[in-house]
């Protein structure tokens, strides 16, 4: 038999209803919801419907639009991490979130070694699954939440007291965490109300960073504003907070997003840039990567050339998100 008569014997040996949870977590990674799953049986059923039909309806979404964005900006970073090139100058268009820019930013930063992962439970699938897939040395994912996810070690703990001794991981990773503690997180189904929260977490993971470590984070930016379940602040006020912490910025770079999409914004102000206002979460983020050894990178001239050589030296590169 032929390859071709085989695959379409093999699309309709399935039951419907089994066609259509394959073909919706082959093109959108879930499973129906009851509603869709009901109406994609009945006109299944009455022939109004072909299952070549539905693929092309749910590819042609753009909840499918995302994920295949996603999956192009892992792919790039995966590629630029192998080649030790830093991804800058990232860009995304309009309709989509901040995960566009901050995802691979990230990514292409990720080391080989033992990796804590905060704020895990409600990570977006594609960048877990993409951590999971790096294969680093230990993955631990820590939150006040729970989640099953094969190749984390998960942990439920406060960010403001781990259960880990000191220098226990070579990279921290907090994709839009941050501003998320202390806040108000019942729309997450977790009870945390406290100011100070972001300040004590960033004191707890410095103390779990190894000496020589590395703090990969993200941050809505623009102007300043407690908005309840997080709180926003400038480019300036969230780097005092790291200062004060006893983190030495290594790299930072702010996207914004405007009409044309996101980009990189060198000289972005913060003014009148709320949450919210331009697409479906911030209208802004801050990309950063932090050491723990500030005062020495400050005052030692190797120190200085580390950092003139992260933000200025040969191994970064523009990819398009």
């Amino acid at each position: 038999m032929d390859d071709r008569l085989a695959a379409e014997l093999d699309v309709f040996s399935r039951p419907d209803e089994q066609y259509v949870r394959d073909v919706y977590r082959f093109a959108l990674r879930r499973d129906p919801d009851e509603e869709a799953l009901e109406r994609a049986l009945a006109k299944l059923g009455e022939g109004t419907l072909s299952r070549a039909t539905l693929l092309a309806e749910l590819t042609g979404t753009a909840e499918h639009g995302r994920i295949r964005l996603l999956d192009d900006a892992i792919a790039a970073a995966f590629a630029a991490r192998a080649l030790g090139v830093r991804q800058r100058r990232l860009t995304g268009p309009a309709w989509v979130d901040e995960r566009i820019v901050e995802i691979p930013w990230v990514l292409s930063r990720l080391g080989t070694g033992a990796v804590l992962e905060v704020g895990y439970a409600f990570a977006e699938p594609a960048y877990l699954a993409a951590l999971i897939r790096a294969q680093v040395e230990r993955l631990v994912g820590v939150d006040l939440a729970e989640r099953e996810a094969p190749g984390v070690e998960g942990t439920r703990a406060d960010v403001r007291a781990l259960p880990f001794e000191e220098g226990a991981f070579d990279q921290v990773l907090l994709v839009s965490t941050l501003e998320h503690v202390g806040a108000d997180n019942s729309v997450y189904g977790v009870a945390d109300d406290n100011p100070g929260g972001a300040a004590e977490a960033l004191a707890e993971l410095r103390r779990v960073l190894r000496r020589g470590g590395r703090l990969l984070l993200t941050v809505p930016t623009g102007e300043p504003g407690d908005h309840g379940w997080f709180r926003q602040d400038d480019p300036a006020g969230w780097n005092r907070l790291f200062a004060r912490a006893g983190f030495f910025v290594e790299e930072q770079e702010i996207y914004e997003l405007t009409g044309g999409g996101w980009h990189a914004n060198p000289a972005f102000r913060a003014d009148g840039v709320r949450y919210g206002e331009r697409g479906p979460a911030a209208s802004a983020v801050l990309c950063l990567e932090l050491s723990p050894r500030r005062l020495r990178r400050l005052v030692t001239p190797s120190g200085l050339t580390a950092v003139a050589r992260r933000r200025l030296g040969p191994k970064t590169a523009r990819f398009r998100g």
